[in-house]
């Protein structure tokens, strides 16, 4: 495997079972940093307490997108996301996560803090979302046309229902024509505004470099020539129609297009959101079905409020997110432990 993928190569089989408390809190770290990210940026960073026993994850904003993510939005998200995945690894070795968000206000970037507790039963669930840590990856490509059963659409939506955090299901096809506008729309406002696509560039990278995070070619479905030149065509040339066109072709062929929605617009429920995600993509792939997200009306202020009014959301909307059966694709790079561990 690719030095910059090896950090996906890690097995159950490891589990330090008889190691010290800082080799099992360690190893549950491992499992963390294979959550999805922004850019793949993995904006996280995290503390071992191996005398309390405790994880403490903190945002890392140097890997901030200050362009398209001013608020720390998104970076927050992806730490959630990465929380998730913590205390799903936590409770297959029969750990019950004992989690405190934001436990000192004079350290914003201390999003939270996690005490692995003896004596949990890990439920049949709880076991598929663990081993589906390794199989979820972010499918941009096209899907089947193949339905998802209505049955397990509804199971997808139960896994996010949480008190803060909801999954709202575009199922009407007029509404569904409207938000492919407005993604479209975003996509030539972003192209056109220079700073984004330097930001852009800066995290797209050809397939044959070894770099341990942003988005290599490939993930596009690109060939290593064509790879090695989208940076300078990100940051360069005005591609707003084509990425326009691209995405309403890759919404048409995709069974479901939903968007997941918070109560409010704060840290707090962005934390929830990635949390609600990452259980989301697991539980979908855990059934085979891959996802990948269309995020532009929520990232420009503008076409977030028409996205809002259009399709009468009580809430914030946070992600826009299509689903269905989809080729199985390759990891993204993946910085290693103890790159991210303080």
């Amino acid at each position: 495997m690719k030095n910059n993928l090896a950090t996906w190569d890690i097995s159950e089989k490891d589990y330090p079972k008889n190691g010290s408390q800082k080799d099992k809190l360690k190893f549950f770290v491992k499992y963390a940093i294979l959550a999805p990210s922004g850019h793949n940026t993995q904006p996280w960073s995290f503390g071992l307490d191996d005398e309390a026993m405790v994880i403490n994850v903190y945002a890392d904003r140097t890997r901030a997108l200050p362009v398209i993510d001013p608020d720390d939005r998104e970076l927050i998200i992806s730490c959630g996301a990465a929380i998730a995945n913590l205390t799903i690894a936590m409770k297959y070795f029969e750990y019950i996560p004992e989690i405190k968000f934001f436990p000192d206000i004079a350290d914003n970037d201390l999003l939270a803090c996690i005490r692995p507790l003896m004596g949990y039963e890990p439920a049949e669930n709880d076991k598929k979302l663990f081993k589906a840590i390794k199989q979820r990856h972010t499918n941009r490509l096209p899907f089947a046309e193949d339905k998802i059963d209505p049955y397990l659409l509804q199971k997808l939506v139960s896994v996010v229902s949480e008190d803060r955090i909801t999954l709202f299901v575009i199922d009407n096809d007029e509404k569904r024509e409207e938000v492919i506008k407005l993604i479209e729309q975003g996509d030539r406002l972003q192209a056109a505004n220079k700073s984004f696509c330097r930001e852009l560039a800066q995290w797209v990278h050809p397939n044959r470099k070894d770099s341990k995070d942003g988005i290599p070619g490939y993930a596009f479905g690109l060939g290593d020539l064509v790879s090695f030149g989208t940076p300078f065509f990100i940051g360069n040339l005005n591609w707003g129609d084509i990425q326009a066109g691209r995405d309403r072709n890759l919404i048409k062929g995709s069974p479901v297009l939903a968007i997941l929605v918070s109560n409010s617009y704060n840290p707090l429920d962005w934390l929830n959101t990635g949390i609600a995600l990452e259980k989301l993509l697991l539980k979908a792939a855990s059934e085979g079905i891959a996802a990948s997200y269309l995020n532009q009306p929520v990232e420009i202020p503008e076409l977030n409020e028409q996205l809002k009014n259009m399709l009468n959301l009580k809430g914030h909307p946070n992600l826009i997110i299509r689903m269905g059966y989809g080729k199985e694709v390759k990891p993204t790079p993946r910085r290693e432990v103890d790159d991210v561990i303080k």
